[in-house]
């Protein structure tokens, strides 16, 4: 049905642009999607988490915030629909502890985890991350 599909639609387009997003920037894009699909309920991310799996994130969750929780959801998408994922914000915006919570959470599945911290001053922004041909519109 139209509905069933607007919903999948939306709910792909949420995973794949909230983690990008400023939370002021969130917020119209929420506004945009309800204006694209009007009368579509628009849910935020759920994970069809198993118990074992809640356990794991459950020990940490109570010191975090409800916007870093969904931010780590958020994250947590992020890794399993690509090989690598890049977290990138100010100081003292909470990058470390995104990626540690999910380390952990994680590890305490018995799932291992490579981490690989740079400083972004090493090496050139188009080696740490990649570059757009503007040309053939190819990604490298």
């Amino acid at each position: 049905t139209p509905d069933v599909e607007s919903e999948l639609l939306i709910k792909a387009l949420r995973i794949n642009t909230l983690s990008k997003l400023t939370f002021v920037d969130m917020n119209k894009f929420v506004v945009l999607i309800k204006d694209v699909f009007p009368g579509i309920s628009v849910k935020d991310i759920v994970t069809n988490k198993s118990q074992q799996q809640q356990e794991g994130f459950e020990e940490d969750k109570r010191d975090l915030s409800e916007n870093q929780i969904n931010k780590i959801l958020q994250f947590y998408e992020a890794t399993k629909q690509r090989i690598g994922a890049v977290l990138v914000g100010p100081s003292g915006c909470g990058k470390t502890t995104i990626w540690k919570t999910l380390k952990r959470a994680y590890e305490k599945l018995g799932q291992q985890v490579k981490v690989h911290l740079i400083n972004p001053k090493a090496m050139p922004r188009k080696q740490l991350l990649g570059n757009m041909n503007n040309d053939t519109r190819e990604f490298s």
